[in-house]
């Protein structure tokens, strides 16, 4: 039996990863990192709407997107971005990261805009989601794992790894999270680095989750938690689980209702991988970005590799870029983000290439706006 997937007002941040590059500065670019002042035109340009790119501009009143569209009428006097042989896209959401192994500054310069944080010291996630950058940020807080779990003798010993000792600290550690603002529960069942959750202490865990409304992912390593995952309704996948999984056991989570964040850069090339990922897509499974930014290799911004495995999985490529903004913030419940649209947070991106024709159009990007502020400029 199909269940929902995922709970309707989760959202989060995650990431595990045993190698950690140091932190990374933004490019050079003119970066204004100020509020947002009046109103700017960007027109010229190639706008991602509806699936696809169309000529359009695009009004930014203050932190908002005030008009959109193929025949909008600039008012004189309104400043004026010439965004000609552009592509406008919206910010992308990276729904996978670790803040404290990257600078903000860096990511939104590469041009991701919102984040999901799934896993840092309460000092770092939950700390940025609820200050002022122009990053948004949303966090699961800490990953919660058995005593003596992944990651708590290893990088997450700086208390980005939170023990659980039994049900009723299950409740307690479900509870500290919420409180601290988490929209989403991480849990970690990685054999390979320490004890795993028993069923009944990960049902706890899951249990008290739903009950205050946020839903579970999940770092899976092996093909046992996977049944035990899909068994006590974890309802999303922070990595395609880390064995060599199988099609028949990704058809499998799709049709539990898992939510997948394949993470595919990380694994490096491995086919398997892509067919697993493609077998979850058939079987009628929602795929969203997400790169475990932190982890040995990742950098900041929007992943080009990434993006290129996810393609190598048989989406296509407007799917793939909506995996990265649409149907990411309709996963994260993030009504405001995703889509270049009136009322819509200006969250938006230039790049000098079509990414729908090739994915190294990512790489060029000319102009990053966030919630109104530019951020880099490169026109």
């Amino acid at each position: 039996m199909r269940r929902a997937g995922g709970l309707a007002a989760a959202s989060a941040l995650a990431g595990c990863a045993d190698t950690m590059p140091t932190e990374q500065t933004a490019p050079p670019g003119k970066p204004t990192d100020r509020p947002p002042s009046g109103s700017v035109a960007l027109s010229g340009g190639q706008a991602f709407l509806d699936g696809r790119f169309a000529p359009a501009t695009v009004i930014i009143d203050g932190d908002r997107i005030g008009a959109v569209g193929p025949d909008i009428e600039v008012p004189g006097g309104l400043q004026r971005l010439d965004c000609t042989a552009l592509w406008l896209i919206p910010g992308f959401i990276d729904t996978h990261v670790h803040v404290q192994f990257s600078a903000p500054d860096a990511i939104l310069a590469g041009g991701v805009t919102t984040v999901r944080d799934l896993g840092s010291p309460p000092s770092q996630g939950l700390a940025l989601a609820a200050g002022p950058s122009p990053l948004r940020v949303v966090a699961a807080g800490r990953i919660l794992t058995p005593v003596g779990g992944y990651p708590t003798t290893s990088w997450g010993s700086d208390s980005t790894g939170r023990e659980v000792r039994d049900a009723e600290d299950a409740v307690d550690a479900v509870r500290e999270q919420a409180t601290g603002g988490a929209c989403i529960i991480k849990v970690a069942l990685e054999p390979a680095a320490g004890p795993v959750f028993d069923e009944g202490l990960l049902r706890a865990v899951v249990e008290a989750a739903h009950a205050e409304d946020l839903a579970v992912t999940a770092h899976v390593g092996s093909a046992p938690l996977l049944e035990l995952a899909i068994a006590t309704g974890v309802d999303e996948l922070a990595h395609l689980p880390l064995h060599d999984v199988t099609e028949t056991e990704m058809a499998g989570a799709a049709e539990a209702g898992m939510v997948l964040v394949p993470t595919l850069e990380i694994r490096g090339s491995d086919p398997n991988a892509l067919r697993a990922v493609a077998a979850f897509r058939e079987a009628d499974g929602t795929v969203v970005y997400g790169t475990d930014l932190g982890n040995g290799g990742t950098a900041p911004g929007i992943e080009t590799t990434e993006l290129r495995a996810m393609l190598g999985t048989g989406m296509a490529a407007a799917e793939v870029l909506e995996a990265a903004t649409a149907t990411a913030a309709d996963h994260l419940g993030l009504d405001d983000v995703g889509r270049l649209r009136i009322g819509a947070s200006a969250d938006i991106v230039a790049l000098g290439a079509d990414p729908l024709q090739d994915p190294a159009g990512y790489d060029d990007v000319r102009l990053v706006m966030a919630r109104g502020r530019r951020v880099l400029d490169r026109l």
